[in-house]
């Protein structure tokens, strides 16, 4: 009995030594992640646990890897460069008769056929549960601050177009009202459409609205062609969604099971992502340019490697913005392979807008999007070639936090940011930014713009 009792402690010994090593040998590899695909099959496809969180997370791009960064980004890779001589902050105290401080800098400008007390836009966010819940406290704050507010696509079709189809959630027209009715001077106010929105013709009833027509007149609408987003280029929308919104939404959506014959209290609704080619682009401008005249035309792209073109076309055809999502863009329905692997990061994108100024495309506002959160994103932003940046995630954390108060907060920190930093360049106008205004901490990033490598010895 000792004996076979001694046998086994060897034996289990052995197998622990055995395991142990085999850990130690492959101890990267992805055990969670199959393990989760095991268990949970398709629904793995997407970085949740729960059915019902589908919607309910800000979700985005790591750009961290066992603790490493993935890919260079703003932060890890550009810097701004102050000077000490400060000629411009001469001929400011010469126009103000002091000494000017970062108050005195100028951040109004024109974006995309809008006037804006600052360049920054709300970029469009759709039907999720998470959007929808805090999109009137979002509207409201973006109209006082005078900066554009974007609503995304589904939301007319999911939530209702005047009136409420779920509990809870704001109309189309809810967020479109606590906006316009909110702005002063400045502002705009930019839609998109999907596909199965185009079906109730949102477009053509937006630009027929007695409510939203003087507006309209006033220069304050613009429609926004989506053709993609930084977490997830080239594919559609996916949410749960509960069964009896199912049922409803059937026939505009496509649904892999009919949800009349299911018994799952949430089913998942797929959008399709709209297809697309040179010619249906130029088609679409100038029929928008025909059908919507007093409408701005705003192009919202994922990270694709044909960017170059769709600037062109946008220019040459008259629109008046493009926005480029890198991939650290976020959406709670991207797959987590489209999270890490679809795409380029958004440094990448601004690199595309400073090649089509090159080019010399300068009328047409091109913004940059994707993890932008902070005054210097912007300065640096800006002082390589984009017009503005467009943020969906840091107005939604911050209406979480405290609701339009909040975005308030948020918008007002962000403006002392910007100028503190365009002051501290001894610049006044935010038009002012430029080249010698910031430096790479990377070769290969000085070499991808043109720009110093501070870290050279001719420096």
């Amino acid at each position: 009995m000792l004996i076979d009792i001694a046998r086994l402690i060897i034996r289990l010994k052995a197998y622990w030594i055995a395991i142990r090593g085999l850990r130690e040998f492959i101890s990267d590899y992805p055990f969670d992640e199959i393990a989760l695909k095991a268990l949970k099959g398709r629904d793995a496809v997407y970085p949740f646990g729960e059915l019902a969180s589908y919607g309910a997370a800000v979700l985005g791009s790591s750009i961290y890897e066992k603790g490493y960064p993935r890919f260079k980004t703003l932060d890890n890779s550009l810097i701004l460069l102050p000077p000490a001589f400060t000629p411009r902050r001469l001929e400011k105290m010469a126009e103000l008769l002091r000494e000017p401080t970062f108050m005195d800098v100028n951040l109004e400008g024109e974006l995309g056929g809008f006037k804006v007390s600052m360049p920054i836009v709300v970029g469009s966010m759709g039907s999720t549960s998470i959007a929808s819940r805090f999109s009137l406290d979002i509207a409201r704050a973006a109209a006082k601050a005078g900066i554009v507010f974007g609503i995304g696509e589904n939301v007319a079709t999911v939530r209702g177009y005047s009136r409420r189809y779920t509990r809870g959630h704001p109309s189309f027209k809810e967020r479109v009202m606590a906006y316009l009715t909110n702005v002063n001077k400045y502002g705009g106010l930019i839609i998109q459409q999907s596909v199965e929105d185009a079906y109730d013709e949102l477009w053509n009833r937006v630009y027929s609205d007695r409510d939203i027509e003087p507006y309209i007149d006033e220069g304050l609408i613009g429609f926004e062609i989506k053709i993609g987003q930084g977490a997830k280029p080239g594919l559609g929308g996916v949410i749960k969604i509960p069964r009896e919104e199912a049922i409803r939404l059937k026939a505009k959506y496509h649904f892999e099971f009919d949800p009349e014959k299911v018994r799952d209290k949430f089913v998942t609704r797929y959008s399709v992502p709209g297809t697309y080619t040179e010619d249906i682009l130029r088609g679409m401008i100038r029929f928008m340019r025909t059908a919507y005249p007093r409408a701005r035309i705003w192009i919202k792209l994922g990270p694709y490697r044909d960017v170059d073109r769709v600037i062109s076309i946008a220019h040459e055809e008259g629109a008046h913005a493009v926005v480029i999502d890198g991939k650290e863009g976020g959406t709670g329905m991207a797959p987590s392979v489209a999270l890490k692997h679809l795409g380029y990061p958004t440094i990448v994108g601004l690199k595309k807008i400073r090649d089509a100024r090159r080019l010399g495309i300068k009328d047409l506002s091109l913004l940059i999007a994707g993890r932008l959160y902070n005054g210097s994103h912007v300065v640096k932003a800006i002082a390589l070639g984009a017009s503005g940046v467009y943020m969906a995630r840091p107005f939604l954390i911050a209406a979480m936090v405290k609701g339009e108060e909040g975005v308030v907060n948020y918008i007002e920190a962000l403006r002392e940011e910007i100028q503190m930093l365009i002051s501290a360049l001894g610049k006044y106008d935010i038009k002012d930014l430029g080249d010698e205004d910031v430096a790479a901490l990377d070769k290969d990033v000085a070499e991808m713009f043109g720009i110093r490598y501070v870290y050279s010895s001719t420096f």
